[in-house]
């Protein structure tokens, strides 16, 4: 969910545990349907979807893509097809900054000898930290330099030199702050303070989290390669100002940086640049290196552009020749916020791998039962920056608008009261509260109390809106309420070991019934009010 501020083949990922096995139960096709919804198959997916190697999967970045290739597999291992002349994906554009690849270099100069590295594999450049530069590489551990802590990596004569500094702080168990991370480690900071020691250049190292981030220490959890090194667009800000770092305009005259990745950080100084900030975490003790006889060479710029995200969007066909020409829309967000100017990752396994990953399970369910009206699953990038991607959807939608009987939207469904699930939508569709009391007696889902007509300050803030504005009823299923009940939103620390799976499971049950009931009904839910 966004936070309150207006504004097909799977390459990597092998799609783990999904479809899981399961015993169907005596009692027709819909009571084999729901047992279809698994926790172990939520698990398998939650696990892909909210792992550290997604980097917090932002709007756009690799992660995001990495996503996207894994819902595309799922959705054809569910017997889900591409809209009739479409791809699974959707693109849709955002203005946003975006390198200049063609003036972007990186060389080292050695022995006589000049290498040169391979623009968005060894290196991308920063925002706001464009230029050129030359000089002789310096290893400054992590660039910091803080008072509180007595701890000063940025010393000695700098002039004409370029920093290599690591991404974040020292991983010392008692020295700085933990989790948090220390304010003098935020990255306008540390280049601010070397543009004040009069460096010429700064290469910063992209550091992998710590093993299992994000994740507790759960035992058989699937290994991911790590991300690929790719252009960070925007940077993560968290929900409290306590927690916001990015400050409200970037320091002035920042020195020309690159991010690099730590095989090129290493071939740069001709030292294991990674086994040096590991001796950093253990001591915490500022480590300076300066080797003879390399110098590198350096250009950085980005401007202004649009950039192609992708919705994923599939479709499962009625089974009725009359009613397959109407659609009901299922559907979650599948990106967040990506990852903040100290490196931490905003996870978003609450929000919103858990709705997510539900749907996942709800389509399968749905491909087993075969409603009478045809069903589309949309996975919506960029809501988190504003509803674009269901917004791009709803202005050019991929069946006739009047054709959309009806949208259900699951958002953040996996924290709070393991029997409890709020869904909003009804003081605009008060006809659908009839669908989801049949629903709540159709089968037991698990979910004991639902909370109605109540949170409607959320009503804008999630990408059912998108389809209430052009005249679609709407139902939106939400863990709980007050949303401040979830001190974690928005956070770093919105991980998967905060996760209620069997919560989950439970919401999916429920919205499984609902969508049966919307996509099988003969007569469909009247506009909704309020709409345009």
């Amino acid at each position: 969910m966004r936070t309150q501020r207006w504004g097909t083949a799977v390459a990597t990922l092998a799609v783990v545990g999904a479809l899981a096995a399961f015993v169907a139960p005596r009692g027709g096709p819909l009571d084999t349907a729901r047992a279809s919804i698994v926790r172990a198959d939520l698990e398998a997916d939650l696990w892909q979807l909210a792992s550290a190697p997604l980097e917090g999967r932002d709007s756009p970045s690799a992660g995001l893509e990495r996503a996207a290739k894994y819902i595309e597999g799922r959705f054809a291992a569910a017997g889900w097809t591409p809209v009739e002349g479409e791809r699974f994906t959707r693109p849709f554009t955002r203005g946003l900054p975006a390198p200049v690849p063609a003036e972007c270099k990186l060389a080292l100069e050695s022995a006589g000898v000049a290498t040169e590295y391979v623009y968005g594999t060894d290196f991308v450049p920063i925002t706001g930290c464009s230029g050129e530069a030359r000089g002789d590489v310096v290893f400054l551990g992590f660039g910091i330099e803080s008072k509180r802590e007595h701890f000063d990596e940025i010393e000695g004569d700098l002039r004409g030199k370029v920093a290599l500094i690591v991404e974040g702080e020292p991983r010392h168990p008692k020295r700085f702050d933990g989790p948090e991370l220390t304010p003098e480690a935020t990255l306008w900071t540390k280049l601010d303070a070397l543009r004040a020691a009069g460096v010429a250049g700064v290469l910063v190292a992209r550091r992998a989290p710590e093993a299992g981030a994000g994740a507790g220490k759960k035992k058989g959890a699937p290994k991911l390669e790590p991300a690929a090194l790719r252009f960070r667009h925007t940077w993560a800000t968290w929900n409290h100002q306590d927690m916001t770092a990015v400050p409200e305009g970037l320091p002035k005259s920042l020195p020309p940086t690159l991010e690099v990745s730590m095989a090129c950080a290493s071939a740069l100084l001709g030292e294991d640049v990674e086994a040096l900030a590991a001796k950093v975490d253990r001591s915490c003790q500022p480590l300076d290196r300066r080797p003879k006889d390399r110098s590198v060479r350096l250009a950085s710029k980005t401007q202004s552009t649009s950039v192609s995200i992708d919705n994923v969007v599939a479709k499962l066909a009625g089974s009725d020749a009359k009613l397959a020409t109407e659609y009901v829309v299922l559907g979650a967000h599948y990106d967040h916020i990506g990852v903040d100017d100290r490196g931490r990752i905003g996870f978003g396994a609450d929000d919103n791998a858990s709705g997510t990953a539900a749907m996942l399970e709800v389509m399968q369910a749905l491909a087993v039962a075969k409603p009478r009206r045809s069903v589309l699953a949309c996975a919506f990038a960029a809501e988190e920056d504003g509803l674009l991607g269901s917004k791009a959807l709803c202005d050019a939608p991929p069946v006739p608008r009047e054709s959309i009987v009806a949208m259900i939207n699951m958002d953040m469904v996996g924290r709070g009261d393991t029997g409890e699930v709020a869904v909003l939508g009804l003081v605009q569709n008060p006809e659908l509260e009839k669908v989801l009391d049949r629903a709540r007696r159709l089968s037991k889902t698990g979910v004991k109390n639902v909370i109605v007509r109540q949170g409607e300050e959320l009503f804008q803030r999630s990408d059912h809106y998108s389809f209430h504005q052009i005249g679609v009823p709407v139902l939106f299923f939400f863990e709980g309420l007050p949303i401040e009940k979830n001190a974690d939103y928005h956070t770093w620390r919105d991980t998967l070991d905060q996760l209620d799976f069997d919560k989950i499971e439970n919401t999916a049950r429920l919205v499984f019934n609902t969508a049966w009931l919307l996509a099988d009904d003969e007569v469909r839910p009247p506009r909704p009010r309020e709409s345009r």
